[in-house]
């Protein structure tokens, strides 16, 4: 359960480190990898920027919108956290896509007639003239985990943002399977995602879980429950979903780590997920949260460098990634709740060892095999020794330069928490 956010707020690399100064800083605004788009996949911070801070003078590392703005693109992100119509144009140098947070226009008035709402949001829409500021502007926020109850009413305000812009997603995000019916307002989680899209004809599914504790354990059981039962609601319905996994500490949540980092990312991406939001890159002034990327002095923190290095991972393997239809997940080792094991349920594989994997398993649009295997184990890493049910040369999906390369010697090992994409070159007849 979050704190509510809503009152505080490389081979092919061997050019670019051999650089000189100048080339270097000619090419700083060029993505390496190649920066996935937000419509395939999309990677943003969940939460309102605390753009208030900047407003009147230097807050920590920024001066302005602009710096804010830049470091969210360093960091890997592709869209920005929720504010205001405003700051549309700062996201828009710096190669971002926006999700617009209007308060006091939305959440300040939720209950509405279907008349009300489309004035609100024409509203807001007005404020954005240039058709390039208005094409940055991918989602609209609406509400947060929000009871069964309020579907009809966000149907409205779903219907009010398509209105206005038709090519803007309303954002609202879900609870995690662990909250209970009364919360929910459903008798369970798989009619509450069913509810949900039939009600709001949302293009995604979102929600948040955190099951990362003290001491960096993962309850498994928690987590990929809660991406089973989603993953299967994805299919069910024909819409993509999204992952918001804990990118800073509170309570008793686990400091973030590239383990952590890795293990919530890669796991996502297991089970076809197609985008990951961050709780929060921002570290809320407030209570025992910390260790988000960027402090509440507005400097960054560790946890930036790791968040960066995940990030720009899914962006080198998204170009493969994100053309691929899943078609089964099963673990290996420890078989969470509602989960399926063994290497008897694989679709393409007659052998995975050396570690406990999670693993998705995948075509491509010519129905080639491919597979995610991730390493549960967030204290060692695994030597991966695997065999397809086919014949054929194993390959991998490069995390640090767009391609697919041999996988073969060192490529087999794989870190704590991280995940591998893996496909079968078939044998020549």
């Amino acid at each position: 359960m979050k704190y509510s956010l809503h009152a505080i707020f490389v081979c092919a690399a061997c050019v670019a480190f051999f650089a000189t100064p100048s080339e270097a800083q000619q090419n700083v605004s060029e993505p390496f990898p190649k920066r996935v788009s937000t419509s395939e996949f999309v990677i943003f911070p969940w939460g309102r920027m605390p753009v208030w801070e900047i407003e009147n003078g230097p807050w920590g590392d920024f001066t302005d919108a602009d710096d804010m703005m830049k470091d969210l693109y360093d960091c890997g992100y592709n869209t920005t956290g929720f504010v205001p119509a405003k700051y549309v144009p700062h996201a828009v140098k710096h190669n971002l896509k926006v999700i617009v947070h209007d308060w006091p226009n939305i959440y300040g008035n939720i209950d509405v007639t279907q008349e009300k709402a489309d004035e609100l949001m024409e509203k807001v829409f007005c404020e954005i003239t240039d058709p390039k500021l208005r094409e940055a502007v991918y989602a609209m926020w609406i509400i947060d985990e929000p009871h069964a109850g309020l579907f009809p009413l966000l149907d409205r305000w779903s219907k009010a943002v398509r209105k206005a812009a038709p090519s803007v997603i309303p954002y609202i995000n879900l609870f995690p399977d662990y909250a209970g019916p009364e919360t929910l307002g459903s008798k369970d989680y798989e009619s509450h995602i069913d509810a949900f899209v039939e009600t709001c004809s949302p293009p995604y599914i979102s929600y948040d879980n955190y099951s990362l504790f003290t001491g960096g354990k993962l309850d498994e059981d928690r987590f990929f429950s809660n991406l089973e039962t989603t993953r299967k609601a994805s299919l069910k319905h024909g819409i993509p979903f999204w992952n918001v996994v804990l990118g800073n500490t509170h309570f008793h949540y686990a400091e973030p780590s590239d383990v952590t980092l890795r293990i919530q990312a890669y796991a996502t991406l297991a089970y076809g997920g197609k985008g990951i939001g961050y709780f929060t890159h921002y570290s809320p002034p407030i209570g025992d949260y910390r260790l988000g990327p960027i402090d509440q002095y507005g400097h960054r923190t560790k946890t930036w460098d790791h968040m960066r290095q995940v990030n720009l991972q899914i962006h080198a393997i998204a170009p493969v990634y994100c053309k691929l239809k899943s078609v089964n997940v099963f673990h290996t080792g420890h078989v969470p709740r509602n989960a399926q094991g063994g290497i008897e349920s694989s679709v393409h594989l007659s052998k995975i060892e050396g570690g406990t994997y999670v693993v998705g398993e995948f075509v491509d649009p010519e129905g080639n095999p491919f597979v995610m295997v991730v390493n549960k184990n967030m204290q060692s890493s695994a030597l991966i020794n695997i065999k397809f049910k086919k014949e054929g040369t194993v390959k991998m999906v490069s995390p640090y330069a767009p391609g697919i390369i041999p996988f073969g010697g060192e490529q087999h090992w794989l870190a704590p928490g991280a995940g591998i994409l893996l496909t079968l070159e078939p044998r020549e007849p």
